[in-house]
């Protein structure tokens, strides 16, 4: 291990140390001692004889030279000191060249395997943690593995997990706390409660077992392993939640919410008790005494910083607005003063994990620099801190002062006690379901809701392997509980997907069962309405149908969906950046978020007027028309929407007619039309709503219904019914019937085709029995002595209807019509030899044509057919 120069010295070689000691941690402890101030020496020789260039070049064939077959020839002390730091140079460079090779190595796996897991809804945390502990587990690639990252995880691995601290703490809103409590803030306090609680009422039967606690009288233990145990892995959560579509049900969002408020309240819980129960063994006598005045210091740090960083954040957001690229010397310069402000926090002896939460949970989480930092990071974090990080705790070297094992140096190594892994789940979840059914009762859930609520509360996350690394560190918790937590936090997080499979499954069951439709909506229900917008010019119609719809609902009864319909052009693809909440991307093209921004606008504006009496609520459907239709019925179906309204893909011009339109939203309409889980209504307008006016209240409106016959009519019917309660809507219905002679003849067709098949009964019989049904009951609810008024026509054929239908065209603002998808009349016999836009139907291509009118507004409506879900032979066998 020692070489001798000519003086007698000891001279140990680092450079080829026996294999059972770490190479680079002896390398970094005696190469500055032994080696640097004689390479000073010689630099300096050298530099008074010849120029840096070929003292450059000699040193490098020196290095060639060493990697000669060692021979037993005396060399000088410089000679040996020259050559030996330049090979130990190379080697540590050789060395990092590797450990950036190799983790590129374990990226790649963790994002292959993720792939394959993710259709299972599984998360990131489960891959990472097979990687880890592949790598921990196999001889051969785990001692390759370890020869590398030795020197790094020693210096950096204990601070490695402060990024995803302080992104977790950025992304919280640390005021909430002061609102006013409500549902979701209650679950969370109940189900952290709860957990802590049976934490603490059994941590005799606990200390006794050795399953969480080493020291009985420990109050830091108790509570830190309860807090673990009682948090919520609430990224994962927020992910499994989009993932699985359940951001619009209720479960799905109290869900979100509940866990983000858990998260912080848990972490914010742990910083203090850092503060309060600090580790005297830590500490000298001088930093005990003056520990209050260390904790007055991190608080004045953290005050401080909530009053400057909103200052300094709005100013680096003024000077780099919405659309335009982000400057990087902002950037730089705010995580330069993270890391100051971390290393402060640190030498007033507050962890640095714990630290960086807390200046993240100070810094205000709105604004485009806190976004864009927020985004980075998590990329950063996903790719690669999160799984070096489970690598670095799966290298773990067992504590001598708690081995039981002395065979076993590694703690993923030791044998996993199934009891300790039992009751670590067990006080987790029961805690959380105990504490959220209590109070989701409370609050009028359902059992089966507060269940499934409780056990989505209680997935783990990487924040609780941070708190068992922690506690296993400070010798709260032994080996074997530290290898059933970690076990523990996977299987959770394996398991919990299943059952937000199963809520979300159940849901969309429940949303398929039922008739989405206006006709078959029960009254006093909460009804959901989807409105597609191409831009602006979209908004005055669809806040005209939203108020006059939703006037007689209850505050809240009501919500309106606006999602954005953007097509993913090249430059479009170009701007896309991960989205916030329930979007999974956002467009930052400067035209695109002009638009969006107006759009946003004006819905507030409108909020704003009806008193938030209307829940409005934005989507966006990011993708190319061939595929816009899919966003568009997904998010109906998350959302369970009754009816999707979209605009026509022609709009007006300043003279009157219609202009050429656009084709690819034409083709969006005609795949909704067939895909929809709901009625569709497509909107043309010619200035029905007003762009300066966004309410109805003093502006009345002439509405005609056109009824002929059919679920389309009938689904027509009741949407204007339900605007009829409106003040400012004056309700017309024109019902077409045929006449005297029609209808004899269309009855001696109807007695030939009944002596031909006795035993069925035709589809157009049906559809007039339930006309006169609907129609009955609609004549006695809003005819007789409601104000609507009502008329009958009767026809001959299909040249009379139009002749009919161009009467009624000055007298009104907006027609409402059936598409006409299952309506067999005489009276549209014809019709589809001069149908233009099929889509419309045989009467509303009629009445959207320039020649019919440039002043009345259709709408068209087809109704939800619940036929299309159920696959049988015949329809005789549907149960619709």
């Amino acid at each position: 291990m020692y070489k001798q120069n000519k003086k007698g010295n000891e001279i140990p070689n680092v450079l080829f140390p026996p294999s059972s000691e770490p190479l680079l941690h002896r390398q970094s402890c005696v190469l500055f001692r032994y080696y640097a101030l004689p390479l000073i020496k010689i630099i300096k020789i050298n530099k008074k004889q010849r120029s840096w260039l070929s003292f450059f070049s000699e040193a490098m064939s020196a290095t060639q030279a060493s990697f000669a077959p060692p021979v037993d020839v005396p060399v000088k002390a410089e000679d040996f000191v020259h050559n030996k730091c330049i090979k130990t140079g190379i080697l540590v460079s050789a060395t990092y060249e590797s450990m950036a090779i190799q983790i590129v190595i374990i990226v790649f796996f963790e994002k292959l395997l993720h792939l394959g897991l993710r259709r299972l809804f599984i998360p990131r945390l489960v891959s990472d943690m097979i990687v880890a502990i592949t790598i921990a587990k196999v001889d051969f690639i785990r001692s390759n593995f370890e020869s590398r990252f030795a020197l790094f995880f020693k210096r950096f691995g204990d601070y490695m997990f402060s990024i995803y601290l302080f992104t977790l703490g950025l992304g919280m809103d640390p005021f909430s706390v002061f609102n006013r409590p409500g549902k979701d803030h209650y679950i969370a306090y109940a189900g952290v409660i709860s957990t802590v609680a049976i934490t603490l009422l059994c941590k005799d039967f606990l200390v006794k077992h050795k399953v969480g606690l080493i020291a009985k009288t420990s109050i830091r233990a108790n509570l830190g392993f309860g807090a673990a145990l009682a948090g919520t892995g609430s990224p994962l959560l927020t992910r499994l939640i989009t993932e699985q579509k359940l951001s619009k049900t209720a479960v799905g969002q109290a869900a979100v919410r509940a866990g983000i408020f858990s998260d912080m309240i848990v972490t914010s819980f742990m910083c203090i008790g850092d503060l309060i129960f600090h580790d005297d063994s830590k500490l000298g006598d001088s930093a005990q005494r003056n520990h209050k005045f260390y904790v007055a210091g991190i608080l004045a740090e953290i005050i401080t910083l909530m009053v400057v960083s909103k200052w300094v954040l709005d100013k680096i957001n003024e000077c780099n607005p919405e659309g335009k690229p982000m400057k990087g010397i902002y950037i730089t310069g705010l995580m330069v003063a993270v890391l100051c402000l971390c290393f402060s926090a640190s030498f007033l002896h507050m962890d640095l994990n714990l630290a960086a939460f807390m200046i993240g949970l100070a810094l205000p989480r709105e604004g485009r620099a806190t976004q864009l930092l927020i985004n980075n990071l998590n990329f950063f974090l996903n790719c690669v801190i999160l799984p070096l990080y489970l690598v670095y705790v799966s290298l773990s070297i067992r504590h001598s002062e708690l081995r039981t094992n002395p065979e076993i140096d590694r703690v993923i190594d030791m044998p996993l006690r199934w009891h300790k892994l039992l009751i670590t789940v067990a006080i987790g979840t029961v805690g959380k379901i105990f504490g959220t059914v209590t109070v989701g009762l409370f609050f009028g859930m359902k059992w089966l809701d507060a269940i499934a609520l409780g056990q989505l509360l209680s997935i783990k996350g990487y924040y609780h392997i941070f708190c068992a690394n922690e506690a296993w560190e400070h010798f709260m918790i032994n080996d074997t509980t530290f290898v059933a937590m970690l076990w523990m936090i996977t299987i959770t997080s394996a398991i919990t997907p299943l059952v937000a499979y199963g809520i979300a499954e159940w849901k969309r069951c429940k949303a398929r069962s039922q008739l989405m439709a206006l006709q078959f909506h029960k009254s006093g229900t909460e009804l959901q309405i989807m409105v597609g917008l191409q831009g602006p010019q979209n908004l005055p119609i669809a806040f005209t149908l939203v108020e006059a719809i939703g006037w007689t609902k209850e505050p809240g009864k009501l919500t309106m969906y606006s999602i954005d319909m953007i097509e993913l052009t090249e430059r479009a693809a170009a701007t896309l950046v991960r989205g916030q909440g329930a979007e999974a991307v956002e467009v930052t093209d400067a035209e695109v978020m002009d638009v969006r921004n107006e759009i946003g606008e004006a819905l507030e504006a409108f909020r704003k007027e009806n008193n938030d009496g209307v829940n409005v609520k934005r989507l966006q459907a990011i993708s190319s028309f061939d595929d816009m239709d899919r966003d568009i019925c997904m998010c109906a179906k998350d959302v369970m929407a009754v009816l999707i309204l979209i605009p026509f893909h022609k709009c007006q011009r300043m003279d009157g007619p219609m202009d050429i339109g656009h084709a690819g939203f034409r083709l969006v309409n005609q795949k909704v039309l067939q895909h929809a889980p709901c009625s569709v209504g497509i909107i043309i307008d010619r200035g029905f709503g007003n762009m300066n006016q966004t309410s109805l209240s003093w502006v009345g409106k002439n509405v005609v219904v056109v009824f002929i016959g059919g679920g389309d009519d009938r689904e027509a019917l009741t949407l204007a019914a339900e605007m009829s309660q409106h003040p400012a809507i004056k309700l017309t219905v024109v019902r077409f019937l045929p006449a005297v002679e029609t209808r004899g003849n269309a009855t001696t067709q109807s007695s030939t085709f009944h002596k031909l098949n006795q035993s069925f009964t035709s589809d157009a019989e049906i559809q007039m029995q339930l006309d006169d049904e609907f129609f009955a009951d609609f004549y006695r609810l809003h005819i007789i002595n409601k104000g609507v008024e009502y008329m009958e026509k009767h026809v001959a054929d299909a040249e009379e209807l139009v002749m009919e239908l161009h009467a009624l065209e000055s007298q009104y603002e907006l027609f409402v019509v059936g598409k006409g998808r299952d309506r067999k009349s005489v009276l549209t016999d014809g019709l589809e030899d001069w149908t233009e836009y099929p889509e419309l139907g045989h009467v509303g291509d009629i009445i959207a044509s320039s020649e019919f009118s440039t002043t009345a507004s259709v709408l068209v409506i087809q109704q939800y057919d619940a036929r299309k879900n159920y696959d049988v032979i015949d329809d005789e066998f549907r149960p619709f």
